[in-house]
C-alpha cells in the first residue's frame, strides 16, 4: 500500500555525497575497533539504497579473510547498537529498494607471492595466466548450480536477479580483449597482435589512455576485474567461507583434469 520508497538518487550523487554526520560518527567508531583486530578498512561511502552504505576492507589470504569478514559482521552490530541504531545484513529488507550484498574478490597466487590471474602488459603471450583463466571458466561452466548454491538463502533469493544486478543465473564476464583472445585461440587464429582498447581525451596535448577492461554496469555475477574475479552474488548476511570453498575446489579439479589431459 502507499508510494513506493524514495531511492534517494535522483540527483546521482549518492555515492560521493556526504556521509551523514551520525552514521561518519559509526563508521569512525568501527574502523577503530576494526584497527585493534588487526582489520584495515579501504573503502566506505554512500550507497544506492537510503542509509545504505559499503564498507571494504584489504585483502588477504581466504581462511584469513573469511574470519576477519565475521568478526567486521559481529563488529558493526555491536557499535552500531552503541549509537542507537541498527546493522541490517538481510539483503533484501524492502521491496522496491536496492538489497544488499557481499563482493567476493578472489585470485590464485603461489607461495612467493606471484598473482597467477595477472595479465601483465600482453596477456596473449602470458601462456601461465590463459592456462589459469581457461581452467577457471572451465569450473565455473561445470559447477555453476554449486557456485549457485553457495550464495542461496531466503533473503538473497529475493535480491537476484529481477531488477536489481546481479541476476540469479551463473554468467562470466572476461571484457572484450580477453575475449578476443580466446576466440581467437579456439579457431586457431593468431594473437600476436591482439590489443586492448584505448581511451582517446579529445585534447591533443594529452596522450591516449588504456581503457578499463572491466563492466561497468555490474550486471555480471561472476566477472574478471583487472587481476582477479569478482563474484558479486555472495549473500550479506552469509559467511564467505561457502562459496570460497566451492571456487578454490571447483578450479583444483579443472586444473588437475587439464593436467591429465596434458600428461
Amino acid at each position: 500500500m502507499g508510494a513506493m520508497s524514495s531511492k534517494g538518487q535522483e540527483m546521482s550523487d549518492h555515492y560521493f555525497g556526504v556521509i551523514k554526520e551520525r552514521v561518519a560518527d559509526f563508521m569512525r567508531d568501527l574502523n577503530h575497533e576494526l584497527w585493534r583486530l588487526g582489520i584495515s578498512a579501504k573503502t566506505q561511502h554512500n550507497e544506492v539504497a537510503p542509509n545504505q552504505f559499503e564498507l571494504a576492507p584489504i585483502y588477504d589470504s581466504a581462511n584469513v579473510a573469511t574470519d576477519r569478514n565475521q568478526l567486521t559482521m559481529e563488529a558493526m552490530k555491536k557499535i552500531a547498537n552503541r549509537h542507537g541504531m541498527v546493522a541490517l545484513m538481510h539483503e533484501k529488507p524492502f521491496a522496491g529498494v536496492n538489497g544488499s550484498g557481499k563482493h567476493n574478490n578472489w585470485s590464485l597466487a603461489t607461495d612467493k607471492g606471484v598473482n597467477l590471474l595477472s595479465p601483465g602488459t600482453n596477456p596473449q603471450e602470458n601462456t601461465q595466466f590463459l592456462i589459469f583463466l581457461s581452467a577457471i571458466i572451465e569450473a565455473v561452466d561445470i559447477y555453476a548450480p554449486l557456485l549457485r548454491m553457495s550464495a542461496a538463502n531466503a533473503g538473497n533469493d529475493h535480491r537476484l536477479g529481477g531488477h536489481e544486478a546481479p541476476p540469479a543465473i551463473i554468467s562470466i564476464y572476461l571484457g572484450k580483449e580477453l575475449t578476443n583472445i580466446l576466440e581467437k585461440i579456439s579457431k586457431g587464429e593468431s594473437i600476436k597482435n591482439t590489443k586492448g582498447e584505448t581511451f582517446t581525451m579529445g585534447v591533443n596535448a594529452l596522450p591516449d589512455l588504456p581503457k578499463d577492461a572491466t563492466d561497468r554496469n555490474r550486471t555480471s555475477p561472476f566477472a574478471f576485474t583487472m587481476n582477479k574475479f569478482e563474484f558479486r552474488m555472495v549473500a550479506s548476511s552469509q559467511s564467505i567461507s561457502g562459496p570460497n570453498v566451492v571456487l578454490n575446489t571447483s578450479v583444483a579439479e579443472s586444473g588437475c583434469q587439464k593436467q591429465k589431459k596434458e600428461v
